[in-house]
């Protein structure tokens, strides 16, 4: 059985992961609930 990453990484599989109202100014892209976006740069 092949390991996954993404629950390495972050403890869940990646479509459990929930998401906040909040969108990243750089991106645009969704703040998920460890702060993380599509760029990286995160809600800061």
């Amino acid at each position: 059985m092949e390991e996954d990453m993404h629950v390495k990484m972050y403890g869940k599989e990646f479509h459990k992961v929930e998401f906040l109202d909040i969108q990243c100014p750089m991106c645009n892209g969704r703040i998920d609930e460890l702060g993380f976006c599509n760029c990286g740069s995160g809600d800061s």
